[in-house]
């Protein structure tokens, strides 16, 4: 009887032995932790820890920094349906001027996103992002006091403006410590999305706010969710998992000169900031632009923040709907589709704004809003792609993708603070509008043609 059951367990040892290895070898397990049960005479683990492993945890990180970035564009884009009346009520001459409260947001963002970038290579993008939600509170928690003059107004753009790049160059950054390098452009899309949302939400809500209480109170309310957003996120994100999501191997630091020259070892890593310059820019131009372009109409005057609205929603789910289609189909595929289905909505819009002779129904705005909801699905999904494109080319690792997202955010920003000033003064006039915005579209779609990504 002793022998039996001492024959037994020494078989049964032996196959546990054999299991280990087993799966020591095929999952990259190191040590084997928890409890044991035997289940016909065969014992195995009931848990064990790996090196490389997903945690459930990533996506309550998608979420924080999705509810930070949506905070800051609603928090930008609350301003827009209101410029003309800032306009008139600071009795301001310059057609350029006023715009300046919302691309001043992308000015600050050329010249932080460098620092913003070396410190995520650093010390890890949580810090950079919680730096940038930090500017977001204040900047915006104060506007709500800052509404009696343009230069007061505009002191909460700049104080808001310089926390967009530490949280723009981290997002990717970020996902990358999260998820392995081949599941990344979904959370890359789902995090961008939140700003376009944040866009839509701000333009659309803003103003049915002041119609129902105060601009003050309106801001207020939008003040609130920034430091809400900042909140949370410092207390729930976590820099990255206790494992990395994917094998990887241990990359030297780099200093900045050193780590652009790697970042340029890709002849495309000149070509992706271009597009995000052009669609940048011209998703700023026409959020003010295209809520204008009725305005002899009296009914669709007090509409316009709803069409803009509607067109940044659409800029959301091209930004979150993109990486999918990309996965399947491929980057440059899908990049090439949405930039030529954007320069085909455009052309819609175009004619439909001029066979409409300002003379406009209810039924001729409900079709102008929904080409204006597929033209933002097709103008922002190229965006992430890029983005996401420029960090994972060659030469670009985990010691210089801070880098890599610097020089993106930082061209795709000067787009944002240069297009909206430049265009009221270069082109004047509905019409030069449209043939503008449709090059700097074309000019998109030949840059994705030129790209030769492997």
């Amino acid at each position: 009887m002793g022998s039996s059951s001492s024959s037994t367990s020494s078989s049964n040892q032996t196959k546990f032995v054999l299991v280990s290895f087993f799966l020591r070898t095929h999952s990259g397990e190191v040590a084997f932790a928890g409890k044991y049960k035997n289940n016909s005479s065969i014992i195995v683990p009931e848990r064990y820890s790996m090196q490389q492993q997903l945690y459930r945890y990533r996506w309550i990180i998608v979420g924080t920094f999705w509810f930070v970035i949506f905070a800051y564009g609603a928090n930008w884009f609350a301003l827009s349906p209101l410029l003309g009346e800032f306009k008139t009520s600071f009795g301001i001459a310059n057609s350029w001027q006023t715009p300046l409260l919302l691309s001043l947001i992308g000015m600050f963002v050329i010249f932080f996103a460098w620092p913003a970038g070396s410190l995520t290579d650093k010390k890890g993008p949580k810090l950079s992002i919680s730096i940038g939600a930090l500017f977001m509170a204040i900047g915006f928690g104060i506007r709500p006091w800052l509404l009696d003059s343009f230069f007061t107004l505009l002191a909460s753009s700049v104080i808001a403006g310089i926390g967009l790049a530490w949280i723009l160059v981290a997002m990717a950054p970020q996902m990358l410590r999260w998820f392995p390098h081949t599941q990344a452009a979904l959370p890359v899309g789902i995090a961008a999305s939140g700003l376009f949302i944040g866009f839509g939400t701000g333009s659309l809500c803003m103003p049915l706010l002041v119609s129902m209480t105060t601009k003050f109170n309106s801001f207020l309310v939008f003040g609130i969710l920034a430091v809400i957003a900042c909140l949370i996120w410092i207390f729930f994100a976590r820099d990255s998992p206790k494992t990395p999501p994917e094998e990887r191997t241990k990359v030297q630091s780099m200093g900045f000169t050193e780590g652009m020259k790697h970042v340029f070892h890709s002849k495309n890593a000149y070509l992706y900031p271009f597009v995000g310059f052009f669609i940048v820019g011209i998703t700023l131009v026409i959020s003010h632009f295209i809520s204008t372009l009725y305005s002899s109409d009296s009914f669709v005057r007090q509409q316009g923040g709803y069409i803009a609205g509607f067109l940044l929603y659409g800029c959301a789910l091209g930004a979150f709907a993109a990486p999918f289609a990309a996965k399947k189909y491929g980057i440059q595929k899908i990049a090439l589709s949405v930039v030529g289905g954007a320069v085909l909505f455009w052309l819609v819009l175009f004619l439909l704004f001029y066979q409409n002779s300002y003379e406009v129904n209810a039924i001729s705005w409900l079709l102008i809003v929904g080409i204006a909801f597929l033209f933002g699905i097709c103008l922002q999904a190229s965006w992430p792609l890029a983005l996401y494109s420029q960090e994972t080319e060659e030469g670009v690792n985990e010691a210089n993708v801070g880098i890599a997202a610097s020089l993106y955010i930082s061209i795709s920003n000067i787009g944002a603070a240069v297009l909206p000033v430049i265009f009221p003064i270069l082109f004047p006039d509905n019409f030069t509008h449209f043939i503008a915005i449709l090059v700097g579209l074309l000019l998109c779609l030949l840059i994705w043609g030129i790209v030769k990504r492997k």
